[in-house]
């Protein structure tokens, strides 16, 4: 009896052995499968730090042994691996910190009471569903619940927003394949159902397989933002009493002199709504934004930062003190400023009579008269002794004749007789041909030509004689006081701040004394150009506008606050309109025309009192030396 007793409790003793060991066969199993499922999803992600997250009790037992072993055989080799588990003396956040690597966080089972609490309860406040953190989160199947009720109802409650890049895979009832679920909402910030779609699905013998619109990128999968509404804000500083705010910084046809990069980059998100499928409610302030003492911000810096705003629809300069509190998107605008003014005439009375032909020819035309007058006298003395013909032998009457043969008159044939005679007064009349009309071509062509510029960089604006100033906009004080460069600070120092003259303006006040002359103002050119035309500023003065740049334009982009769930997408956004050349366009739509001046000056060509003057002032000199003569003739007779 007893030896009966000894066989049926060895045997179930037997019996029970080999089903423990079935059961650790089979955990053992599982667990290579999932970490096959993981290995597979790594692959194309090109991740290379990875963080495994098991439950408390995974870490007893001697199964764990089995399973690290295997984890290690198989992620070691190829990635940095990490392990935490809840109640470790790190928490879950320690492992984190900004600026890491992009890390894979293999989730063992969402289900587990303590990874939800010290896990994704964690990782929801501290803002870890994002793309800085690839999830793949393990759990099975419920045989009476869809696999998106089930989802829904573990995750619906965790703050995520469209850049989380979370896969949910649920392991089937033959524990050999999983199916894989695409997690995220569109707004953590606003009541946003979350959205479960199926990804596709990896079994042991066809390994991973993805839908046809997995294998594109997140950023074009997730466009559609099903009509949210996002927060932006902006900067009005010039808008015209009587005006409402959106309807003045939506307006694109009118007054474009004033706020116009905040209204020109506003068309741009215009076109990102309706790409993305969203509404933008507008946020208004005046101001740009500037750091207070307590550390925070004004303006529509203070809105971002603060997340009243979730980004900025006015492009914003890249200044190095706002890059710690913010993060940019690529350039939206390009912004030239330089100094322009109206380029004077040369101070002195510019005498064209004498600017065809150089000193030297000049010299040499004056010798030849002089030769050819006294050839002239010889010829005239010669014709009296030979008695050819009757003419006065005064030297009077030679110069005259020559100064006629010289402007194209001539004696009469037949004063003089002489062949040589006639060769001489010829030859002159050929010589006086050809060079009146080379100098009468060369004064023509002179009108028709540009005037030369001297004062076409920032030396020679200095040195000029011509007043100095500049808008009363913040960059322009960063930019000539903040600056290394000696010439530049002259300029600012000695030029505009010079003592007694009051040379920082507004806008309106620097475009009217650009319009009156020798004033150089410094200031957004497209800005001025536009107030110009307003003023009407005739093309005649305006093809007198001269630039100076001395400095690249400032580029702008839109920002938003560090770790913006909205960054991939806007930088997206940019780039497709910047392909398209939606954004070239909406530059092209914002531009000044501007007048052709080489066909104003060639329909506009005229002979002013500037060309005229030495002409007027050469006669006049004759006049009064005849009068002068006059009044010594008088005088001689009466004595």
């Amino acid at each position: 009896m007893i030896k009966l007793r000894v066989k049926v409790i060895s045997w179930l003793f037997i019996i029970f052995t080999a089903f423990l060991c079935v059961l650790q066969i089979e955990s053992i199993n599982t667990n290579f499968l999932e970490l096959a499922a993981f290995e597979d999803f790594l692959r194309p992600q090109h991740l290379s730090q990875v963080l495994v997250v098991r439950g408390n009790g995974d870490r007893d037992g001697d199964g764990d042994g089995d399973w690290q072993i295997e984890c290690h055989q198989k992620l070691l080799a190829n990635y940095r691996v990490q392990f935490y588990w809840p109640g470790m003396s790190a928490s879950f956040e320690d492992l984190m910190f900004y600026g890491s690597p992009r890390t894979a966080v293999l989730v063992l089972s969402f289900e587990h009471i303590l990874v939800k609490r010290w896990v994704l309860d964690v990782a929801s406040r501290a803002g870890y569903f994002n793309n800085s953190l690839v999830w793949f989160v393990l759990g099975s199947v419920h045989e009476f619940q869809p696999d998106e009720s089930l989802i829904d109802e573990h995750f619906s409650g965790y703050r995520m927003g469209i850049d989380a890049d979370i896969t949910v895979a649920l392991r089937g009832r033959d524990n050999c394949s999983w199916q894989l679920y695409d997690v995220y909402r569109i707004s953590q910030q606003v009541p946003t159902p979350l959205i479960v779609q199926r990804k596709g699905e990896w079994t042991a013998r066809g390994g991973l397989q993805l839908m046809d619109g997995y294998q594109r990128s997140w950023v074009i999968r997730r466009r559609n933002f099903r009509n949210v509404t996002l927060r932006g804000s902006t900067a009005l500083t010039e808008k015209p009493a009587g005006y409402e705010d959106m309807a003045y910084l939506a307006d694109d046809e009118h007054l474009q002199q004033l706020d116009p990069m905040q209204r020109k980059t506003y068309q741009l998100f215009r076109l990102v709504e309706g790409m993305f499928n969203l509404s933008l409610a507008i946020s208004f302030t005046d101001k740009w934004g500037e750091l207070l003492e307590n550390g925070s911000w004004s303006g529509v810096m203070g809105q971002v930062t603060s997340r009243t705003a979730d980004f900025a629809v006015c492009p914003m300069r890249f200044v190095l003190d706002r890059e710690p509190y913010v993060q940019y998107t690529a350039v939206l605008h390009t912004q030239p400023i330089h100094f322009l003014f109206r380029h004077p005439r040369r101070s002195h009375i510019r005498n064209i009579f004498f600017e065809p032909l150089s000193n030297q020819v000049w010299w040499c035309v004056l010798v030849l008269v002089t030769g050819s007058t006294l050839l002239l006298l010889v010829h005239v003395r010669q014709e009296i002794r030979l008695r050819c013909s009757p003419i006065d032998p005064q030297v009077a009457f030679v110069w005259f004749t020559m100064l006629e043969t010289y402007l194209q008159q001539g004696p009469d044939n037949g004063i003089f007789r002489l062949f040589s005679t006639r060769v001489l007064i010829s030859a002159s009349c050929v010589f006086s041909f050809v060079l009146m009309q080379f100098y009468g071509a060369f004064i023509v062509g002179s009108l028709l030509s540009d005037s030369p510029r001297s004062i076409v960089n920032l030396q020679a604006l200095y040195e000029s004689n011509l007043a100095i100033g500049m808008e009363n906009i913040s960059y322009n004080f960063a930019l000539f006081s903040n600056t290394s460069n000696q010439l530049v600070r002259d300029v600012y120092g000695k030029r505009i701040c010079r003592s007694g003259e009051h040379n920082v303006l507004s806008l309106q006040q620097g475009a009217e004394r650009v319009m009156q002359g020798r004033f150089a103002f410094h200031t957004a050119i497209d800005r001025l150009y536009r107030l110009l035309i307003e003023l009407r500023m005739d093309e005649g003065e305006f093809c007198e506008l001269q630039e100076i740049l001395f400095n690249p334009p400032y580029a702008s982009g839109s920002v938003m606050a560090k770790g913006s769930p909205w960054k991939e997408h806007l930088a997206h956004a940019v780039l497709h309109l910047r392909a398209t050349g939606l954004m070239q366009y909406n530059d092209r739509r914002w531009m000044v025309p501007r007048p052709d001046c080489s066909l104003f000056k060639a329909s506009q060509a005229e002979v002013d009192l500037e060309h005229f003057a030495p002409a007027l002032f050469t006669l006049v000199l004759a006049m009064m030396a005849s009068a002068l003569a006059f009044l010594l003739e008088l005088l001689l007779h009466f004595l």
